[in-house]
């Protein structure tokens, strides 16, 4: 057996307090302006993150495994001020197994996200006035965006060695 664990603490905080413009950010003044404070997040870094993986040799020939991986929530880009909601943390799990049929031959499975998890990878506020929305009655009003995470997903393959 093989096992692994990783944990990543960031405490990425600005230090200095610092006006930035962010027009798109639901929260920003008349002028576009957002007033960053010492101790803010520093946007799109989590500040938890633990990964970790374990295999098993079933037999010589034979792996079966898994990983899995959580992360605390995390700011948008245009939020350094930290004055909207962040997104949401997440919980990953994955399967995989090998079979090695010959020395230059082996065969795999895959799965990922197995629970089906729904989560956001990155995040932003972006303009929604300046781009037409022809199939969306009234237009979009939301600048926030998020770009969603790989939903489940199965894969089954082989490998050759030459």
């Amino acid at each position: 057996m093989h096992a692994i664990l990783g944990y990543a603490y960031t405490n990425a905080t600005f230090q200095s307090p610092l006006l930035l413009g962010s027009p798109e950010n639901p929260m920003a003044d008349a002028n576009g302006n957002i007033q960053v404070l010492p101790g803010d997040r520093i946007p799109g870094i989590p500040l938890n993150r633990i990964a970790g993986q374990v295999d098993y040799n079933v037999t010589d020939k034979w792996i079966v495994g898994g990983s899995a991986s959580w992360q605390s929530s995390f700011y948008r880009y245009g939020d350094e001020a930290n004055l909207t909601s962040p997104l949401n943390g997440y919980f990953l799990a994955n399967l995989h197994t090998s079979y090695k049929v010959t020395d230059k031959i082996t065969i795999f499975g895959l799965v990922n996200n197995l629970f089906d998890t729904r989560y956001y990878t990155y995040g932003t506020f972006g303009p929604v006035l300046s781009v037409p929305w022809p199939s969306v009655p009234g237009g979009v009003t939301n600048t926030a965006t998020a770009v969603p995470g790989r939903p489940f997903s199965a894969y089954a393959g082989i490998t050759i060695t030459f």
